[in-house]
């Protein structure tokens, strides 16, 4: 992430977030994951 200038880049949550959906095992075949990320642009 630093090449878009990004810093202090963290994930902050990942989860498999069709676990239970019909659609799990389309996502388990692709590694489909929920992630929330954060990071900051320096000043």
């Amino acid at each position: 992430m630093a090449a878009a200038g990004f810093q202090g880049f963290e994930m902050t949550w990942r989860a498999e977030v069709f676990a239970g959906a019909p659609q799990q095992s389309s996502a388990e075949a692709f590694g489909t994951l929920g992630v929330n990320f954060r990071a900051r642009v320096p000043l």
